[in-house]
């Protein structure tokens, strides 16, 4: 037997047998499917997405994305961009990230430790030869 991940009347996550879908109605805010239990919703907007999918490991990242975080290799904090793979290229898929939800990510963040390798000191005095 076939579900359907549906969203009930209070946008709640509900799963939906289909031999229990009488039909389907078309309207401006998607589908409904009418069952003898009540109505239920295609999610529509990443908010209903979220709500029908948060469980399973998704995340708001950004206003125009979620992403699963299953799937979400490592972070750039410089470009604000998770990417999902371990190195990435210019080639790779990436999900932007905004501000406020960076800390969603940081433990994405792979330091690279080429990048910090200490230099050799130089004196922070003149040096007189004295004749």
């Amino acid at each position: 037997m076939s579900t359907f991940h549906l969203l009930d009347a209070k946008g709640q996550p509900a799963e939906v047998n289909l031999d229990e879908v009488l039909y389907i109605r078309p309207t401006s805010n998607g589908p409904e499917f009418h069952t003898k239990q009540g109505v239920f919703f295609y999610p529509t907007t990443l908010e209903e997405f979220q709500a029908l999918l948060g469980e399973s490991g998704f995340e708001r990242l950004d206003r125009g994305n979620l992403v699963n975080m299953t799937h979400a290799k490592s972070f750039d904090k410089k470009s604000r961009k998770v990417y999902f793979e371990e190195a990435w290229t210019s080639g790779s898929f990436f999900a932007t990230v905004s501000e406020a939800n960076m800390h969603k990510v940081m433990h994405l963040v792979k330091e690279d430790s080429s990048e910090y390798q200490a230099s050799p000191k130089s004196s922070l005095f003149w040096s007189r030869s004295r004749t």
